[in-house]
């Protein structure tokens, strides 16, 4: 699910990389396990109105996963057990930002209800895992950037929304290990 020309796991991060972690969050909905995403509202900055993972950087002396929990409890409004953490996924760098980012999953076997941060979120999107498994879900196409430019790419089609970029590799990476699991 990386753009053309750009490597799936990047070790060339700046010296300067900034640290962050997102959470894949599980949970049951009508018979069925969903992940939560997220629409980021439109501002001056890289991952202006994109879909994202909630998560954002590391403060300081928090690990990646206490930077995950917390990051997705200020967004989504949902605290998440530590104890439901069912691991980790590939770090994974993102250029444009000069975030190394650390991807976690966790469930809930309870159906969250959300408190979202406004600021942070412009719309929550309940990603069912069905249709994150399904094939006519990836797509390509062109995608706009944030400096005005289009590139092609491929990407998740989820309601009608373009996940793509950092988002969609670690969804990917993610997906193939469900179906590892199958």
């Amino acid at each position: 699910m990386a753009p053309e020309g750009r490597a799936r796991h990047s070790s060339v991060a700046d010296a300067g990389e900034r640290q962050s972690a997102v959470l894949i969050f599980l949970f049951p909905r009508g018979g069925e396990w969903r992940c939560v995403l997220m629409k980021r509202p439109c501002y001056d900055g890289v991952h202006s109105g994109q879909i994202a993972i909630p998560g954002g950087r590391l403060e300081s002396g928090e690990s990646h996963l206490q930077a995950a929990l917390r990051e997705f409890e200020e967004e989504i409004g949902v605290p998440v057990e530590r104890s439901h953490l069912l691991g980790g996924l590939s770090s994974l760098f993102i250029p444009p930002s000069n975030y190394l980012v650390h991807p976690f999953v966790a469930y809930s076997r309870v159906t969250p209800v959300y408190a979202p941060d406004p600021m942070e979120v412009e719309q929550i999107i309940e990603l069912p895992v069905s249709t994150l498994l399904s094939r006519s879900t990836v797509r390509r196409g062109r995608v706009h950037l944030s400096n005005g430019e289009w590139i092609e790419s491929p990407y998740f089609d989820v309601e009608g929304h373009v996940v793509w970029g950092a988002t969609a590799m670690i969804l990917s990476e993610f997906k193939e290990i469900l179906i590892g699991l199958r």
